[in-house]
């Protein structure tokens, strides 16, 4: 009898463990998670991670605690700029803790900073267990690295029998003796190839096999827009350089081109001339072109004709470079440097609204379409007889630039780079910029002249461009039947692979959608 009471109480207290087990089960699937994923997973600790900046890898330390918010965030070891990548690495870290998110707005013109930061503080989370995504973070559209294929050596391009050779005098006057034909040759940053396109067609890719970096991460946009039109080229793709850094001699030597071609802008040629000796006793030749250069009007055709005849293409080296002659021709013709009362510019590179950037004379770099537009360089009545005027970086005195009140104020590298129109998702240009004290009475800002354009333009093939578009800026209406973008679009169709939507060429003012003021 007491054995059977006890069997009839045991069973009883399972029934209601299952009733209570059961119940708690069934509640917690019915209610909503009071707090989202990413705060239960975090494992409360300091994370460090590197992320790509503007001149190599950052290295981002995150600490966060066990609710995962984050508390601390601290830039180490990194090779940024201290003036422009300094504020970034003070102001992106404060932006993340105050909003507890990793959608915070970069900061105009440090913008590869300001997002390695943010991919540093992600990388960080996903240590610590979390999903960054929880912090509102957008991993970029270009990271993965699957657009650029092994090296393969054995993809290399086929040495052709050598028919003859040619000894030509490059643009530093040094006579370079190749031999012929080229069936292989390195460029000095990715953009070179665009000079090459329009003389050997899908085979400049063919014949790729080693090109340096830009800072805008070139060497991948170009395999990103190229690869579904020409094929694989990245596999027989060595990289030789980082951007504006010393050549990589092992590797080099390693892809074994005909040729290096070297454009002379930044410090391209000084790092190839360093290793010149080795490379001439390994049988490669070095030719340097020069673009900007000092004559932009003149520049890109006498690189065009150099390159027409170390590829054996002088024909269509000389179509390319009379397209370009009737632009600066049809400039020309109105006799803009000699006209008085031109308009007051301002150029600057990089700048935002809590520091200058670097301008630029009318002898060098964005300062020499400015001058073949017909602008009036307020950079020139101070820095023009300064031994640093030819290109090297100089700011103006903020209170001499709003003394000058400028008609127009060039942008470049502030919003979008070099190819960044292939992006799937873009933000609006920003330009805070204008927010500086006493800009608002500006009367370029006043007016919404204030201009940026896609900074590599000016050492591109399609220069011609941003001269054009400045002219009929400046003198509407003398150029009121000149349409730049029409002309751009012909030169994509006549010698281009690709259509002339493969870049941000230009924005204004008008095209933010939100300003500080």
């Amino acid at each position: 009898m007491e054995k059977r009471y006890s069997q009839r109480i045991v069973a009883l207290l399972v029934m209601v463990m299952i009733i209570l087990l059961g119940g708690c089960n069934s509640s917690a699937a019915n209610q909503p998670a009071e707090n989202p994923p990413a705060e239960k997973a975090v494992a409360a600790g300091t994370y460090t991670a590197k992320a790509a900046g503007y001149h190599g890898d950052l290295e981002v330390t995150t600490e966060v605690d066990q609710e995962g918010k984050i508390t601390k965030i601290t830039i180490g070891e990194n090779t940024e700029t201290e003036d422009v990548g300094g504020i970034a690495m003070e102001k992106i870290p404060q932006r993340i803790i105050e909003a507890q998110s990793l959608d915070v707005d970069v900061i105009a013109g440090a913008t590869l900073t300001s997002k390695g930061i943010i991919n540093g503080v992600a990388a960080a989370l996903k240590e610590a267990g979390a999903d960054p995504v929880h912090y509102g973070y957008v991993a970029p559209e270009e990271e993965s690295g699957a657009i650029m294929s092994p090296l393969n050596k054995s993809a290399l391009p086929v040495k052709k029998e050598t028919t003859g050779s040619i000894t030509i005098k490059d643009v530093k006057g040094r006579e370079v003796t190749l031999d012929l034909p080229i069936s292989s040759y390195a460029i000095s940053t990715m953009d070179v190839i665009d000079y090459i396109i329009p003389l050997k067609g899908e085979e400049a890719f063919a014949m790729l096999v080693a090109s340096g970096q830009d800072g805008g991460g070139g060497i991948q946009k170009y395999a990103q827009l190229y690869k579904p039109i020409v094929g694989d080229y990245t596999q027989h793709l060595g990289q030789i350089s980082d951007h504006n850094a010393p050549f990589d001699l092992e590797m080099v030597l390693s892809m074994n081109p005909d040729v290096l071609i070297v454009n002379s802008a930044m410090a391209a040629h000084k790092y190839a001339l360093e290793i010149e000796e080795q490379l001439t006793a390994a049988g490669i030749s070095i030719v340097l072109i020069d673009v900007p250069g000092k004559t932009l009007d003149k520049s890109v055709q006498e690189t065009m004709k150099l390159l027409g005849k170390i590829f054996q293409e002088g024909e269509k080296a000389a179509e390319v470079a009379a397209f370009i002659d009737k632009q600066y021709e049809l400039l020309a013709a109105k006799n803009l440097a000699q006209r008085q009362n031109k308009p007051k510019v301002y150029y600057e590179k990089s700048g935002y609204s809590e520091v200058y950037g670097s301008t630029g004379t009318s002898v060098s770099g964005w300062g020499l379409p400015i001058a073949i537009a017909g602008g009036d360089n307020i950079a020139d009545a101070v820095l023009l007889d300064k031994a640093s005027a030819g290109g090297s970086s100089n700011t103006l005195d903020p209170e001499y630039v709003i003394k000058a009140d400028p008609d127009y104020i060039i942008l470049s590298g502030v919003n979008d780079g070099w190819l960044d129109s292939l992006k799937q998702k873009k933000e609006p240009p920003q330009y805070d910029i204008i927010n500086r004290t006493g800009w608002s009475n500006l009367q370029a800002v006043k007016n919404n002249n204030v201009y940026e354009f896609a900074h590599s333009t000016s050492r591109s093939i399609y220069a011609f461009y941003p001269c054009l578009k400045m002219a009929k800026l400046f003198y509407p209406e003398e150029f009121k039947d000149l349409n730049p973008e029409a002309v751009l679009d012909e030169f994509f169709d006549q010698f281009m692979l690709v259509g002339s939507d493969i870049s941000t060429w230009f924005t204004g003012l008008e095209d933010r959608i939100s300003l500080k003021k």
